[in-house]
């Protein structure tokens, strides 16, 4: 599309004194366009680009999405390093009172640097933080950052291209693993579109990495092209978002991220995503006041249980001997001889004597 001059300029070229003179592009300099975020609370992902926040629902709209499908552009070399002195409050905006885009040295926007180099500061010492579970860790958190696009639509013109990714220090191995396993089958990490979801067995965000297919020509020509933009060195090498606070608002309309999975392809290494359940509705609750509980019924007491005596019991039992026996006496055919001793009728003074005093 070519361009035009504007009408007061009644057609006039530029002065031949200007011929050779420098363009001059200062007024572009130092003046460039803030990238998105791509965040998450909890398990919850979201997109954060010119302060508008946006969570990521699934396509039929019953709940949050469980993974996100991207291509990953580019990874920062070094690892990136975050500490909050009082810790990380989930959701907060506050900026970290230090933090090292190279992993060497503070950044200079820093407010509270802990130490003049990253290797000798104590809080990047492990076992300098205890976390809730009782285990060691690092106070000053490592993280890797991520330039990423969505893999339905690479150019990602609603968000403004390529968008920051940081990997929690939990996930980094898995990272590793990752793109070790790609390389294995032939495949750069830029090569395949991934899967980013949350493993479901971990309290705390945790990702787990998954191919889904391999690029296409097309896609691939567009990736090669991003891995040397500018954008893509700002994300991985600046660190201007993290001194940046704008106001957050909620957007609405369809985020890139929930278009279609783009064009299939067989996937070298498929990983299943999991979907959490979708979240309950909060119960409304009655204006109505609260009535007092009702004050319970009275129970019966329970009867005592009679425990019988060592007496008591060797009397039933002689009781019950001598009536088997009258019973047998009557059955039992009479005898011959007629002087038989009678049985003793006294128990209680046969009782005394057996018993104990």
């Amino acid at each position: 599309m070519s361009q035009q001059l504007p009408v007061a300029f009644n057609g006039h070229a530029i002065s031949s004194v200007f011929k050779d003179a420098p363009r001059g592009d200062e007024l572009g300099q130092g003046i460039t366009a803030g990238f998105a975020v791509m965040s998450y609370r909890g398990k919850v992902w979201s997109t954060k680009y010119q302060g508008v926040e946006k969570t990521l629902m699934r396509e039929d709209g019953d709940g949050a999405r469980a993974s996100i499908e991207v291509v990953i552009i580019k990874a920062a070399a070094p690892i990136s390093k975050i500490f909050y002195e009082t810790g990380y409050v989930e959701g907060s905006t506050a900026p970290p009172d230090c933090w090292s885009t190279n992993g060497a040295t503070p950044d200079k926007a820093a407010p509270k640097k802990q130490s003049e180099t990253c290797a000798g500061c104590p809080k990047n010492a492990w076992g300098s933080k205890i976390t809730d579970a009782g285990k060691p860790a690092k106070a000053c958190a490592d993280s890797k950052r991520l330039a990423i696009v969505p893999m339905g639509d690479i150019d990602n013109e609603l968000l403004g291209g390529p968008m920051l990714l940081r990997v929690p220090p939990a996930s980094l191995k898995d990272l590793k693993g990752y793109g070790e396993q790609m390389q294995s089958y032939g495949f750069p990490y830029f090569a395949v579109a991934t899967r980013i979801s949350f493993e479901v067995q971990d309290a705390y965000p945790k990702f787990v990495f998954g191919a889904i297919r391999p690029l296409t020509d097309a896609e691939a020509a567009k990736v090669l092209e991003l891995r040397d933009d500018p954008r893509v060195q700002r994300i991985l090498n600046e660190a201007v978002e993290n001194v940046r606070h704008e106001p957050e608002v909620t957007q609405g309309g369809k985020s890139p991220f929930e278009n279609g999975a783009g064009p299939a392809a067989t996937a070298p290494q498929p990983a299943d995503g999991t979907t959490p359940p979708p979240a309950q509705a909060a119960q409304p609750t009655s204006s109505a006041p609260a009535q007092a509980p009702a004050e319970p019924k009275p129970q019966p007491k329970p009867e005592p249980v009679k425990v019988k005596t060592k007496a008591e019991l060797l009397r039933e039992q002689l009781a019950q001997a001598e009536a088997e026996e009258k019973a047998q006496a009557m059955m039992a055919p009479k005898p011959e001889d007629p002087e038989v001793g009678p049985a003793p009728s006294n128990f209680d003074e046969l009782l005394d004597g057996l018993l104990p005093n």
